[in-house]
């Protein structure tokens, strides 16, 4: 007799319930974008036991016809998809007919509905069985009630994690939809206390900066459209006075879909490499827009990833727009006013509970925006080219008023910068400036920074370092490039790298520029203002190639609260 049995429908449901529901967070996706693809502008979330026990979603949307109230808890049940070419081109948030289906297959469920008629229907379900259908009267739209999630699969319930995960959880997946939906109405409510109440917002950047906790005027909005290829990016990207420990206030969103994709989010990431620090991460949200047939929604049972057609194309177009946006409108550091206004009553309410205080593998990253009308807007560029010095500190500090702020540079980091760049561009080009020597140099190395030499004095000589073994445990020196102050300091840091050979001609001149200047000399007026004007020709004149800010920024207001004027 064979081994191989058919299973039951019973167990089907239960087994394909689990690849669309896997937590509480995932039936609250599953019906708040039933909500959103049934155009509604006010969305109610209620929560008990971070979903365990209740999560209830109610909107004023279409509503679903009474006809079809019982057949869309059936299996590929959809009114959004009829065939393949409906597949290739979605643009709906659902669409495979499974959520329904597989919600009510390991839970308690209570559907009502009116879809613009004289009354509405009731259906209750659980655990894939109809025990109650009625009709009733109700306004126009749904309400959906999840009880007792998992309550017939014991296994998975088990593994559910605390109500605050959980919570945190359905916290997080939520919020960018507030984002992307900027002009509808999002109200969560948790065991009875009030989460948030995001009501609609006038554009997307004052949206993602209230969900953020975040200063408008810290980012920088752009938009490009290519239209040969029918692709538009919309950038809201933070700038150097944004800075974080983690990547939790970064959204991508394709055809109004929150969406994760490794590829674009890296890009991204990587622009703000040269100008943030290690360990620093940037605040931003992509809004792009393509053909739908040009992205596969397809890919994952809960449509968390995309697969994008000519992906490489795509993501080196946005790195290079994001990197244009940044560096050419971006603002310097500021200095923190110090005195902030209080919070909104609904940032209260949420910093406070007490479910903030219990530690969890998920951070909620709600917290107040600062805002203050008196900042002026101007990007750093062109507060540079306006300024006028102003006089040193210490021989270290340069100050510039610009208007009604005061830039402090530090003449290091500047130095450094301006070098950096210089060293860069020579390298890339092959065409070095060096600076021979009448005398050699003798450097004295140890056995480990000998070996690096030997294996790579090549690459040095292409760099601009002429040197030959001068004993055992010596090197002399030739040349150097013109940009390098201190050339011992700067080729014992890179030799001091194993294999620096390998390295790419950006690392090497980070390692080398270290050794360009000193902080501490006396600069003259004439000096510091032609230091300014090479930092404008900078690239990225903001940080240092080791992401320290070469100019912060201190605004009229800050000396005025600094003296209680």
């Amino acid at each position: 007799m064979g081994k191989v049995k058919f299973l039951s429908e019973l167990l089907i449901s239960r087994i394909a319930a689990g690849e669309v529901v896997e937590t509480p967070a995932s039936v609250v996706k599953e019906l708040m974008e039933n909500s959103l693809d049934a155009g509604a502008d006010n969305i109610f979330i209620d929560l008990k036991s971070g979903g365990k026990t209740l999560i209830s979603v109610k909107d004023d949307g279409s509503g679903i016809e009474s006809d079809d109230m019982e057949k869309i808890f059936r299996r590929h049940a959809t009114s959004k998809i009829e065939d393949m070419d409906d597949l290739n081109n979605i643009m709906s948030l659902g669409f495979r007919g499974e959520a329904l289906y597989s919600i009510s297959a390991v839970s308690d469920v209570v559907l009502q509905s009116q879809a613009g008629g004289l009354d509405g229907r009731d259906i209750h379900i659980r655990g894939g069985e109809k025990i109650g259908d009625k009709d009733i009267s109700r306004s126009k739209g749904t309400t959906i009630e999840v009880r007792e999630l998992f309550f017939n699969t014991p296994a998975r319930r088990k593994f559910l994690k605390s109500d605050t995960t959980e919570f945190r959880r359905i916290v997080n997946l939520i919020l960018p939809y507030t984002i992307v939906f900027y002009d509808k109405r999002f109200v969560l409510t948790h065991n009875g206390r009030n989460v948030f109440d995001f009501r609609p917002s006038g554009d997307k950047k004052e949206r993602f900066c209230e969900v953020a906790g975040i200063k408008k005027e810290y980012v920088v909005s752009a938009t490009r459209e290519m239209k040969e290829k029918k692709l538009v990016f919309n950038v809201l990207l933070g700038d150097i006075n944004l800075q974080f420990p983690a990547k939790n206030r970064q959204y991508v969103f394709i055809n109004n879909r929150p969406v994760y994709s490794r590829g674009v989010s890296y890009s991204i990431n990587a622009v703000y490499e040269d100008i943030f620090p290690r360990g620093a991460y940037p605040a931003f949200a992509l809004f792009m827009q393509l053909p739908p047939g040009d992205v596969d929604v397809n890919i994952h049972p809960a449509k968390r990833e995309v697969k994008l057609k000519d992906e490489g194309y795509v993501i080196s177009v946005l790195a290079d727009f994001c990197k244009e946006t940044l560096l050419g409108r971006a603002r310097a550091k500021e200095v923190s006013q110090g005195v902030y206004p209080e919070k909104t009553e609904q940032i209260k309410s949420f910093a406070q509970s007490s479910v903030i205080s219990e530690q969890s593998d998920t951070q909620v990253f709600f917290s107040p925006e600062y805002t203050d009308s008196e900042t002026d807007t101007k990007d750093i560029r062109t507060k540079l080219k306006d300024a006028f010095y102003a006089g040193s500190y210490k021989n270290k500090y340069l100050f510039f008023e610009a208007g009604d702020v005061l830039l402090v540079m530090d003449q290091h980091a500047v130095h450094e910068r301006i070098r950096y760049e210089l060293l860069k561009r020579q390298w890339e080009s092959g065409d070095v400036d060096i600076q021979r020597l009448l005398t050699p140099l003798i450097i004295k190395i140890n056995y480990e920074e000998m070996v690096g030499w030997d294996d790579g004095k090549e690459v040095l000589e292409t760099l601009g370092f002429m040197t030959t073994k001068w004993d055992a445990d010596s090197v002399a020196f030739h040349s150097f490039p013109c940009g390098i102050k201190n050339p011992e300091t700067a080729i014992r840091n890179i030799l001091a790298e194993k294999k620096f050979k390998e390295f790419d001609k950006d690392t090497l001149a980070r390692k080398a520029c270290k050794g360009s200047i000193t902080a501490g000399d006396r600069i003259t007026e004439r000096e510091a203002t032609h230091i300014k004007n090479e930092l404008l020709k900078c690239e990225t004149p903001l940080v240092c190639p080791h992401g320290r800010p070469t100019v912060v920024e201190f605004s009229e207001l800050f000396f005025d609260r600094q003296f209680s004027r």
